[in-house]
Formats: C-alpha cells, sequence, structure tokens
C-alpha cells in the first residue's frame, strides 16, 4: 500500500509556501518544518480515533457532511492557490480539528507548537488548513469494496509501514487516554523510540533525510507510516528518531530505575547573592546557580547565541523513573520564567538527559518528557509558548563517566540553552 504521508508531503511542497506562511502568521522556513510534521500528526490522530467503528464512523460524517470527498479538495496545489483558498481552507478546517481528533487535538496542537518553533495558535492554523485535504485524501484512497466503515479502518491500519518519526508525536497522540492535560506530569509515551538529532537552533529548520528503522510493538493494531524529514538542533550525535505507534504499551521500565534529578553539592553551588533582571525584578539565587549563569549570558552582549552553550538545572527533582516534577523544583521554575520575563527576545530550547543504565528506548522517552514537562512547567507560568521547545537525548551526549555512580548523576540532568536573545 503506497504511503500517504509521503505522497502528501510532495503534493504540499509542490505548492508556494508563502501564502501558508502569511496565513498562519510565521516564515516560511517555519512553516515548512511544521508543515512536515502535521501531516503524520493528523494521519496519527484519525488513525487513533478509527481504532474504534464509532470513531471511524464519525469521521466519515464528517467528510460527508462537509463535502471533502468532492473535487474541490482532491487537487491540494488548486485548492491551496485558488482566490482565498488559504482562508477558506483554515476556515472550513478550523470547526472539523476537535471532532476528527476529539481530545487529542489540544496535545497535538502543543506538540507541533514546540517541535516547530511556532506559536500555538499558528499550529492550530495549520492543522485547520491542512485537515481538510487530508481527509479529502483519504475519501479518494479507501477500498470501494466492504463497507465505509471498514475501508477507512482497513486504509487507516494499513499504514503501518514504521518510518522516521518525530520524538514525542507518540505521546501527544496518547493524550486522552486519562485524559491528561499537557501539564506537569507524568505522560503516556510511546516506548519505541531509536535516536534523534536535535539540530541548529531557533526553530529554523530544513529539511534533511533521517534515517530510521522500526521496531515490533506488541499490540500492532494500527501504526502510521511518518514522514522520513526531520529537523535538527544537535548536528553532534548520531540522528535519532523515535518510530510512532497507536495504542501501544508504554516503555519497559530499565533493571535500574532512573533516580531523580540529583541536585550539586551546596558548596559547588556558592552562596545565594541578588541579581537584578532588566525589569528591576532582583531574584535570590546562588552564584553559581543555572540563574546567574543564564542572566549573565543574557546580558553580555559579547557572547553570541551558539549551539554549544548549555545549562544545567541545579534544582529541579523528578519522581524516580518519572517525568513527573517534584515540589522541590518550583522555585527555580520561577526564577527561569521571571528571567524570560524581563528578556522577552530570548528564546529557549530545553534538554532531557539520562545516564546509560537500562533500555535505550525507555531513556530517550523518559529524557524527552522530562524536557517537555519542564518546558509545560514554564508556560504555566505565563511564558508564551512559541518561545521555547524541548527535545530528550536520552543517553547521548554524556558529561560525565557513565561507570561511576558520580559519574551518572552528572548525566542525569534538564540542560537550557539561549536560542535567541
Amino acid at each position: 500500500m503506497p504511503n500517504m504521508i509521503n505522497q502528501l508531503t510532495n503534493d504540499f511542497r509542490a505548492c508556494p509556501l508563502t501564502g501558508m506562511a502569511s496565513a498562519i502568521g510565521e516564515n516560511a522556513t517555519r512553516t515548512k518544518t511544521a508543515l512536515g510534521a502535521v501531516l503524520p500528526a493528523l494521519l496519527g490522530g484519525l488513525a487513533k480515533k478509527a481504532t474504534t467503528p464509532q470513531g471511524a464512523n464519525e469521521i466519515l460524517d464528517i467528510i460527508q457532511k462537509n463535502n471533502l470527498d468532492s473535487s474541490t479538495y482532491a487537487d491540494i496545489s488548486g485548492a491551496i492557490g485558488a482566490p482565498d483558498g488559504v482562508t477558506k481552507l483554515i476556515s472550513t478546517g478550523r470547526p472539523l480539528v476537535e471532532l476528527a481528533l476529539g481530545d487529542r487535538s489540544n496535545s497535538i496542537t502543543d506538540w507541533l507548537s514546540s517541535f516547530a518553533g511556532i506559536s500555538r495558535p499558528s499550529a492550530m492554523s495549520l492543522m485547520s488548513l491542512t485537515l481538510p485535504l487530508v481527509l479529502g485524501a483519504v475519501s479518494r484512497k479507501m477500498s470501494p469494496t466492504g463497507t465505509r466503515t471498514a475501508s477507512l479502518r482497513s486504509f487507516l491500519q494499513g499504514q503501518v509501514a514504521m518510518q522516521t518519526a518525530p520524538a514525542g508525536l507518540a505521546a501527544a497522540l496518547a493524550q486522552d487516554e486519562e485524559r491528561r492535560a499537557p501539564m506537569v506530569g507524568t505522560y503516556d509515551i510511546s516506548p519505541r523510540v531509536e535516536t534523534m538529532q536535535i539540530g541548529p537552533g531557533g526553530g529554523d529548520y530544513d529539511f534533511e533525510q533521517r534515517k530510521g528503522s522500526w521496531w515490533k510493538v506488541a499490540l500492532p493494531l494500527l501504526a502510521l507510516g511518518l514522514l522520513g524529514y526531520f529537523f535538527s538542533d544537535r548536528t553532534v550525535e548520531k540522528p535519532q528518531v523515535s518510530t510512532l505507534s497507536i495504542a501501544q504499551p508504554l516503555a519497559p521500565a530499565p533493571k535500574t530505575a532512573k533516580p531523580d534529578v540529583v541536585r550539586p553539592a551546596a558548596a559547588a553551588l556558592g552562596p545565594f547573592v541578588e541579581r537584578e533582571l532588566a525589569n528591576s525584578v532582583r531574584l535570590n539565587v546562588p552564584e553559581n546557580g543555572i540563574e546567574s549563569k543564564l542572566v549573565a549570558f543574557i546580558q553580555d552582549s559579547s557572547r553570541p547565541v551558539d549551539k554549544d552553550t548549555w545549562f544545567s538545572f541545579d534544582r529541579l527533582e523528578f519522581i524516580t523513573d518519572s517525568a513527573t516534577l517534584k515540589p522541590s523544583s518550583e522555585e527555580q521554575l520561577r526564577n527561569i520564567a521571571e528571567i524570560l520575563k524581563a528578556y522577552p527576545p530570548v528564546r529557549v530550547k530545553i534538554g532531557g538527559y539520562t545516564d546509560s543504565v537500562g533500555d535505550d528506548v525507555h531513556n530517550l522517552t523518559l529524557s524527552q518528557n522530562r524536557a517537555i514537562n519542564t518546558m509545560n512547567e514554564i508556560v504555566n507560568l505565563g511564558i508564551d509558548r512559541a518561545r521555547l521547545a524541548a527535545e530528550g537525548y536520552g543517553e547521548n551526549i554524556p558529561v560525565a563517566d557513565n561507570s561511576t555512580e558520580e559519574g551518572r548523576q552528572r548525566n542525569r540532568r534538564i540542560d537550557i540553552r539561549v536560542t535567541n536573545k
């Protein structure tokens, strides 16, 4: 069965990006990045919804009631290039997003915003723009034999050719399993993660072919072929990808559970000192802590933004082997939020890391969700989500020797990097 995402990607790439970028309020580069991610996200959400006959029937109703199987949506380039085509597509698709994706619509929007470095409203607009065209394409791919419900489910289940996938999408698709809001907490996640490359920062990315393989899963009810184009923010690592599967169990815990992120000794952080921010807010923070280092970097005009300058959180703690932040982390997270409020141009990237003990799939997934939860808590403290991004690096990029307990403690960390100032 042909891979629908590859075909849709080619169709959308044939369309000029300028109109789409202008309509969603982003530049062409970020729109290109987001476009590569929104297609697998939408098809993944549809596939998840279609796991039940009721869900499949609801998708069919959306297609039929909105005439998405008509010729209007058959020519993607024509629909987008028509006078007011982009505006009409967004208007048509906006009320359909929640109907088609259900409770996953918010988590997928959050994930797309974080992954592509675009604002949440821009992510929703892009989903609204593309959804009618995706549903139209789905309607044309269904088998003419059998019931339409069975045909739809069969087609979406047939899109199981495992390819490389952006890390975190499987978690976004699973968000409604226990009705969790995408805030600080433990996320239900897909276990099938291999490696992911994080590349040059700031949210502007180029398409680059990624290599990937796929894992057999315990419950291969549905899976979605994902776009083999993935965007980077650290170029020193081997490419890392997550394999998206639908309705999978959590990754098996490693033999040795991952402890909390360990605080450095108080002596290493130095005495508490007062740091004044640009908006006259004063923070009482450790002299050698992340807040002091971050403020110094932001205020020093002679230090340019680069890909290698990362600062490690020193007072974040998680529940063991979990992405749930402990209450003891609140003070430092509030300080980081205050710093970002004082310097509005600043954007940051949050990276999660583990030691090398246990299963590398579990490690990468855990690091991803710890980074996402850290980012979400900062957003919850009043920072625009468009200013932050988060990725997990697993056991890659160690800063110490994993053969010692001290080294493993140092490698279990959350880092932050300034991508714009």
